[in-house]
């Protein structure tokens, strides 16, 4: 009983130090992309960078392009995954953490984000048709995401009316490329930039003066409650 029982173990740290060792690579090789570019960068490099020989990168990935899919199979279901709501929130409530999230999750892995937009034009010809689908349905998923809740919005009367397609497009371009300007080890953190960019953004959809100007949020900044 004690053998398998130690079988097992042996088994599952042999898979968890497979998973921490393939988490490495990627967050090694999203630095040498982002930095050097997709092009600029082989499989030596990442070999090089972290102190492995290229034979063992390779028993992990087979080719680069596995590494660059990974990142952003990785930065897509993170996108995704921060998407989940409060079905009683607020629309305004609702883009806030949405993006609240979104920033400090980008501020936590600036290469990531920074490969994915840089190499976003080329992806069709280093991913598989199925792979591509993938990242495209993610994307879908988000814009339709925002583009509902711009939508409840105006229904509601939350915001202006607007055109909820070129706003949301808007939004997602300038959230994701937030990537170029965010400095979490600067002046402000993280979670400041990310409350008053929401704020900044909320105040010129809501609607209502009173609103607007006293609680845009429709929470307390400081605690991150409802008012």
């Amino acid at each position: 009983m004690s053998s398998d029982a130690d079988a097992g173990r042996g088994r599952t740290a042999a898979a968890n130090n497979g998973t921490s060792r393939r988490d490495e690579l990627l967050t090694v090789a999203a630095k040498l992309f982002a930095a050097r570019g997709y092009h600029g960068t082989r499989m030596d490099d990442v070999a090089e960078a972290v102190g492995l020989n290229k034979a063992t990168v390779y028993h992990y990935y087979s080719s680069k392009s596995l590494i660059l899919y990974d990142i952003y199979k990785s930065a897509a279901d993170f996108t995704v995954e921060a998407l989940h709501d409060d079905p009683t929130a607020t629309a305004r409530e609702t883009i806030y953490h949405f993006t609240r999230r979104l920033l400090v999750g980008i501020a936590n892995d600036l290469e990531r984000a920074a490969v994915y937009f840089q190499e976003g034009p080329y992806i069709a010809e280093w991913f598989t048709e199925e792979q591509v689908a993938y990242i495209r349905r993610a994307e879908t998923t988000v814009y339709e995401h925002v583009r509902d809740v711009i939508d409840r919005g105006i229904a509601s009367g939350e915001f202006h009316d607007c055109d909820s397609h070129v706003l949301a497009l808007g939004y997602i371009g300038m959230t994701l490329g937030a990537y170029r300007w965010l400095r979490p080890h600067g002046r402000r953190t993280a979670e400041e930039i990310a409350v008053e960019f929401s704020t900044a953004l909320l105040r010129g959809l809501i609607r209502d003066e009173a609103v607007r100007t006293d609680s845009p949020l429709g929470i307390d900044i400081e605690t991150g409650q409802r008012s």
